[in-house]
Parts: C-alpha cells; sequence; structure tokens
C-alpha cells in the first residue's frame, strides 16, 4: 500500500530545501515525492536538485505549474496527480517529527478501509488526549477540536479509494480555502470512517515563516461557503458550530487591523469597507456574543476611516503585545 508525499510550494525554496532534509532520510520505497511547484520566481528544481541527488533510490516527480494556479487549486493538484493508495499534503513550512512517515505507513496499513487520519496539531491547548475513531460525517464532525485542527493540511492523510469520487466537489467550492474538507465531507456519507490519532508528525512552524513569505489570511472568511454543501441539515447545523467556535480564533479585532493598516490608494477606503461587510456577513454574523456585535459595528467606523484611528490602534497594540503592529501585506493566496 503505496503513500504519495504531496509538498505544494511556492517561493519558499530554501525553507522547502531544510525540510527536505528532514524528510527523505524517512521516504522508503513504500513512498512517493510529488512536489508541486506553483510557478515560483527560482524553479524549486534548481534549488533541490543536489540534495535529491544524495538520495537516488527516492521516488520523487517535480511539477512546475506553467502559472502561479492559487494556494487552494495548487492544493487540489495534489489529489489530481495523486495515483496511489493514500495522499499526505505535506506545507513546504512545516517540520517534519522523526519517524512521521513510519508512523503514518504503519497506521494506513492498519486503517485500510478509513477514509482519513487526522494527526494531533503540537499546539498545546489543541492536543489530543486519546485515540477517537469516527463514523459518519456527523460524527467526525462532533469529534474534532475544531475546524482549524482539520484545516492544516499537514497532518491530515487522505485514503484516494474512498474520497476521489468526491474530488469534483473541492474544485466546485475552492474558494472555501478548505478544498480538502469539502473533499472529506462529501465522502463520509453515514458510514465513512476516520481515524484522530493522538501521535503527532509534524510541527507547526508556520509562524516563524516570514511576512512575505506567509500566504495572506484575509480571506479565509470564505470558509462559511462549507454551509452551502449539500449535506443534510443537521451536518449543517453541526458544522455551523464548529465554525462558531473558530470566530474565537480569527477574532473580528485582527480583521479590523488588517484593513485599518492596509496600503491607502484612491478609494482604497471604500473597498476594504466593501471587503470588511463582506467579511461580518460571511463569517461574524455567527458570533452572536455582544461583546463581538459591538466590536463589529466599531469596526465599520474604524475601517472607513483608517487615517484617523491608525496611531490610537498602534497604541493600544503596543500596550498589548508590547511591540508594534506590523502588516503581513502580501498575497501569497
Amino acid at each position: 500500500m503505496k503513500l504519495t508525499i504531496a509538498i505544494p510550494t511556492y517561493n519558499r525554496n530554501e525553507i522547502l530545501k531544510a525540510n527536505l532534509e528532514l524528510l527523505l532520510p524517512q521516504v522508503s520505497t513504500n513512498c512517493k515525492l510529488l512536489i508541486l511547484d506553483n510557478c515560483s520566481d527560482v524553479p524549486v528544481e534548481k534549488t533541490i536538485t543536489s540534495l535529491l541527488e544524495r538520495y537516488p533510490n527516492v521516488d520523487v516527480q517535480i511539477v512546475r505549474n506553467p502559472y502561479n494556479l492559487g494556494m487552494t487549486a495548487n492544493i487540489l493538484r495534489c489529489f489530481e496527480l495523486c495515483i496511489d493508495s493514500w495522499l499526505w499534503i505535506l506545507g513546504d513550512d512545516d517540520q517534519i517529527k522523526d519517524g512521521a512517515v513510519g508512523q503514518i505507513l504503519s497506521d494506513t496499513k492498519e486503517h485500510n478501509e478509513f477514509h482519513f487520519i487526522s494527526y494531533a496539531w503540537d499546539e498545546l491547548s489543541l492536543q489530543r488526549g486519546e485515540k477517537i475513531v469516527t463514523k459518519g460525517v456527523d460524527n467526525f464532525i462532533d469529534s474534532f477540536e475544531n475546524v482549524g485542527v482539520v484545516l492544516f493540511l499537514s497532518t491530515s492523510v487522505y485514503n484516494m479509494n474512498k474520497v476521489s469520487k468526491s474530488i469534483s466537489y473541492g474544485n466546485f467550492f475552492q474558494t472555501t480555502y478548505a478544498p480538502h474538507l469539502v473533499i472529506l465531507f462529501m465522502s463520509l456519507g453515514d458510514k465513512g470512517k476516520c481515524f484522530l490519532s493522538n501521535k503527532q508528525i509534524v510541527v507547526n512552524t508556520g509562524y516563524d515563516t516570514p511576512d512575505e513569505l506567509r500566504w495572506n489570511q484575509i480571506f479565509i472568511y470564505q470558509i462559511t461557503i462549507l454551509l452551502r454543501l449539500p449535506l443534510k441539515p443537521v451536518t449543517i447545523s453541526k458544522l455551523k458550530n464548529q465554525l462558531v467556535q473558530l470566530t474565537r480564533v480569527w477574532t473580528i479585532t485582527h480583521f479590523i487591523y488588517v484593513l485599518t493598516y492596509m496600503e491607502c490608494g484612491e478609494k482604497s477606503e471604500e473597498k476594504y469597507s466593501i471587503l470588511y461587510g463582506d467579511i461580518v456577513r460571511s463569517f461574524f454574523h455567527l458570533d452572536r456574543r455582544v461583546i463581538s456585535r459591538i466590536l463589529v459595528l466599531i469596526g465599520y467606523i474604524v475601517v472607513r476611516h483608517p487615517s484617523i484611528f491608525r496611531p490610537s490602534m498602534g497604541y493600544i497594540y503596543r500596550l498589548a503585545k508590547g511591540k508594534e503592529y506590523k502588516l503581513e501585506n502580501n498575497l501569497r493566496i
């Protein structure tokens, strides 16, 4: 039973190379390494060729897209090009733990009839105390810690024999920023099994990635499009409850700061005000807490008049965080 380790990447050549140093010694003949270069400025192949030459027995394929397809489309390419039984999509900036590949191969052999294996996150507040087996999409949604945990690509392994028929849904709903979850949700039905492991296979080092190389989270609010999936009403209700919890993680305050500090230009205040309204209507309407609703209303004023509020917001941020607010101003989407 073979495993494809697919790594979608864009302009993180050196970070990818450092992580491959950890991964390649673990890759066995039961694995294929698939690297999807989303038209990086410097082709990834040029950066890692000398490293790959040290591992001549590794089955590796580098696919360079003719242009940047966008992050979610490149994720979907991982599913499209996988011809093996199992697929592990690994983030190019997530550090692989010792024994990770062996752990996956062991688990996929033991759970070869399961649709999906989710490994534990290294964040302390989200660590799993025990192994969990779920049956059906409703039980799965009830069982994971929050949407962010299963949204995290690098902790997820998919049984292609079970999920491949739902790839079309992933393409149709790729604007959710979670096409991999769409594919999984639509494949599970009432009987599909998932294994939530308490083992860790990666360390989330995305926070250490330089700002200019991070992907822009400003459009993550579109994840609520998941509520339009053709699933049973009870399933949509459970998913909605999970998304409500996500508003506690991706707070409205974060979006207010981002949009207030965005570069100003002709009619930019109007543009960002429209975007803010879309974020509120699409995502933060789920958060019914009074304090959140007050912050939402304040946000409409702040985002509309950024030059007035930036000094006071900067002061508040320095008091709370002990440093200057720095906008992650990039469009790696």
